[in-house]
């Protein structure tokens, strides 16, 4: 078993033991789908902004939604290796719970669910807790957090006029990668351009605002709280931006080929290095491309693309190596 595996076991582990009750409408902030929590599918309100984890959901027979609304007597939050957002979570959870409401919340120790968990008990105080599976358990009780709900709101990312959350990918700051290949873009770069893995939209906001014949640019995002801010950091491009919430890995939809494609795609499941999602990212932007238009893709240098991109491009050139990251363009797209 995965870690996602033994903290839903874990998160299950006290309506198995009837320490607490599972009612018949209940919210789960975080949620992913699992065996361990399959019995109480039918009950749960299960809220989660990453695309592929909604999918699974979806396909496992989950109530997946996109909004909730208060006043439930239970909530369940999965926390994230993230410690602001998950004080904003469990401020949220808190929010959605009626007067005599319960949240429990479960992570693993190594994401930090040990050092919340009491950072929660003398905030909050904590009605029970319980230890297993390598995890941490802990429910409370309806309380004020507004300061912990602040630590998920956007803020300003340094060096930048864009703004950012906690729990998106690198919200303190812009992420190196992005950068380098914000810097190594052509001044011949027009028409209609995709950004795959967009973020908080860094590297779109770059195209924009440095590229007038760029005529439009769609943002593909997994992380609908990046998205969220991706629209307001491009909101002073008007219609020239798009945005769509959307598992790249899966490809992209049906859509007009673009002239160019730009990405700077995630490489780690959990904490597992996955180069098969750049690959993925590399047979999406095959699939969208116009047949002489350009894909501009940077990489940690380690991670294996080459022939990924040769297997789906004719012309594949290493633009740069520098700083730890490689920089490809690729043209002319294979028929297949």
């Amino acid at each position: 078993m995965d870690k996602k595996d033994d903290t839903l076991r874990a998160l299950a582990l006290p309506f198995e033991r009837q320490e607490l009750d599972m009612p018949g409408r209940a919210f789960w902030l975080r949620a992913e789908a699992g065996e361990a929590m399959a019995p109480w599918r039918d009950q749960l309100e299960c809220l989660q902004s990453f695309r592929p984890a909604y999918d699974q959901l979806v396909a496992a027979g989950f109530h997946a939604v996109e909004s909730l609304s208060g006043g439930h007597g239970l909530g369940l939050v999965s926390l994230t290796k993230h410690k602001a957002e998950n004080r904003a979570l469990i401020a949220r959870g808190l929010d959605l719970l009626a007067a005599d409401g319960m949240l429990v919340c479960c992570g693993a120790k190594d994401s930090g669910a040990a050092s919340l968990e009491k950072e929660a008990a003398k905030r909050f105080g904590l009605v029970g807790t319980l230890s297993k599976h390598q995890c941490r358990v802990f429910w409370l009780t309806k309380a004020d957090a507004a300061d912990w709900a602040a630590e998920g709101t956007p803020r300003p990312v340094p060096g930048t006029d864009l703004v950012a959350r906690a729990g998106c990918f690198s919200p303190d700051h812009a992420d190196p990668g992005s950068m380098l290949l914000a810097s190594l873009l052509p001044a011949a770069m027009s028409g209609r351009v995709a950004d795959l893995g967009a973020g908080w939209g860094y590297l779109s906001h770059q195209v924009l605002g440095r590229f007038p014949a760029v005529d439009k640019i769609d943002l593909y995002e997994a992380e609908a709280l990046a998205l969220e801010d991706a629209r307001t950091n491009l909101a002073g491009f008007g219609d020239r931006a798009a945005f769509h919430w959307c598992d790249v890995t899966q490809g992209v939809g049906e859509v007009a080929p673009y002239d160019w494609v730009i990405a700077n795609p995630p490489f780690h499941e959990g904490a597992r290095t996955d180069p098969g999602i750049g690959q993925a990212f590399i047979r999406a932007a095959w699939k969208a491309i116009r047949r002489r238009g350009k894909f501009w893709l940077v990489a940690n240098r380690h991670l294996p693309y080459e022939a990924e991109l040769r297997r789906w491009f004719r012309d594949v050139e290493t633009i740069t190596q520098a700083e730890g990251f490689k920089v490809f363009q690729a043209s002319n797209r294979h028929d297949r």
